[in-house]
């Protein structure tokens, strides 16, 4: 039996490297093992030897390492001579029991998606990929998950601000790698004697402060427009902000010819209960928008547009010009949403109706209360009409609270 590094010429890998492998052969016939490291060109392996890459030195370690063990199990078989070269390269690998077969960052994160991805958002999935395709990017993607310290965390942080990302994203890309090396812990891919985030304080989103005041919301309302582009965008903010801050995805996919609406909110549907659905009745304020703007067919439509993407556009290029004539510049679509929050916040109205008029789950810390006490459609459509009364009226929000409070 010999067992050898070697390439094969012809199995081009898309990006034009090569995969390593290990060659078996025995009784004249010959196995191949591929292994998770490639080189750049064929002249990148020399005398079964790894040469002119920054990491030919650990890769080397790896192989050799694999291949004493695959040595180590054939000293163990008997009457080798009566396997065929097939079984013989089966029996080396279940022996290895792949020990020294070290998982890199990215062969975890594929098997984390593959496992977490049914549980999580769109938008979840995205920054979670982004995150680890940043630190590939600047540690390689041969980097073994299980060698991570606490100084290569440091150094990725480091890395992050050096490329002009803002604290938010930071902290994201940083929290993409935490979740990755916790999994592998649970998952038993990794031990580390000091855990790499030890004493690393993560950075904290900077909160948006991107709600309108009762009385921005209300010049939004009656802003005089003539321009049709910016009257669709301010009348799709406000169509959000009356259906307690739905996001536009929800909008376009629910039936509004109905008197309510019964759902669960597309961004978190893959992490709630099937039976989590919030309901409310669309309230007189919504309907006068929908009746401008709904086809016979119940879909909205804008100029001729229906589709999410070109609707987004409207949002995009649009809403944005809004921003001097309000004179606030940190007006964007989901500022309704945070401006519903918010208002329904300042109303008093509990925190657990909130949470069900805007579809989101309760937090952790009310989740023992959750299991006794739920929202309804009657809670929602009472607080949701305090809620619009408050802007149909022409009193301040201090007024407003004076009369609650009295």
């Amino acid at each position: 039996m010999n067992i050898r590094i070697v390439i094969l010429p012809l199995k081009v890998l898309a990006d034009g490297s090569h995969k390593l492998r290990i060659a078996v052969s025995h009784n004249s016939q010959t196995r191949y093992i591929p292994t998770r490291f490639t080189v750049p060109s064929l002249k990148n392996l020399k005398n079964g030897n790894v040469v002119g890459v920054p990491n030919a030195q650990y890769i080397n370690l790896q192989l050799r390492t694999r291949m004493n063990d695959f040595y180590k199990a054939c000293d163990e078989l008997e009457d080798i001579d009566y396997y065929t070269c097939a079984q013989l390269v089966n029996m080396l690998t279940k022996r290895s029991g792949q020990k020294t077969d070290l998982k890199t960052v990215e062969q975890i994160s594929e098997d984390m998606l593959a496992n977490r991805q049914h549980a999580w958002s769109k938008s979840t999935i995205a920054g979670f990929k982004q995150g680890i395709r940043r630190f590939i990017e600047h540690f390689g993607k041969d980097f073994v998950l299980v060698t991570l310290t606490h100084e290569n965390v440091l150094e990725f942080h480091k890395y992050l601000e050096k490329q002009g990302y803002s604290q938010t994203s930071v902290g994201m890309r940083m929290d993409s790698l935490k979740r990755l090396v916790k999994y592998a812990i649970r998952h038993d891919y990794v031990k580390y004697r000091v855990y790499p985030f030890l004493d690393y304080k993560s950075v904290k989103s900077a909160k948006r402060d991107i709600a309108l005041s009762l009385e921005l919301l209300r010049k939004m309302r009656d802003m005089p427009l003539t321009d049709k582009w910016e009257i669709y965008a301010r009348d799709l903010f406000m169509l959000s902000f009356y259906l307690c801050g739905m996001n536009l995805a929800d909008i376009l996919r629910l039936d509004l010819t109905q008197d309510y609406v019964s759902f669960i909110r597309q961004k978190t549907f893959k992490r709630r209960d099937a039976n989590d659905v919030t309901e409310f009745t669309i309230q007189p304020e919504a309907r006068a928008i929908l009746n401008k703007y709904l086809t016979p067919e119940g879909k909205l439509q804008f100029n001729g547009f229906t589709t999410e993407r070109s609707i987004q556009h409207i949002n995009a290029d649009h809403l944005k010009k809004l921003r001097p004539k309000l004179g606030y510049e940190k007006l964007i679509f989901y500022s309704a949403r945070k401006t519903f929050t918010q208002l329904a916040n300042e109303l008093m109205i509990k925190d657990s109706v909130i949470e069900y008029c805007i579809g989101d789950a309760p937090l952790p810390s009310n989740r023992a209360l959750y299991f006794y006490v739920r929202g309804n459609k009657r809670m929602a459509d009472k607080a949701i009409r305090r809620v619009f009364d408050a802007v149909a009226s022409d009193k301040s929000m201090e007024q407003l609270i004076s009369e609650l409070e009295a």
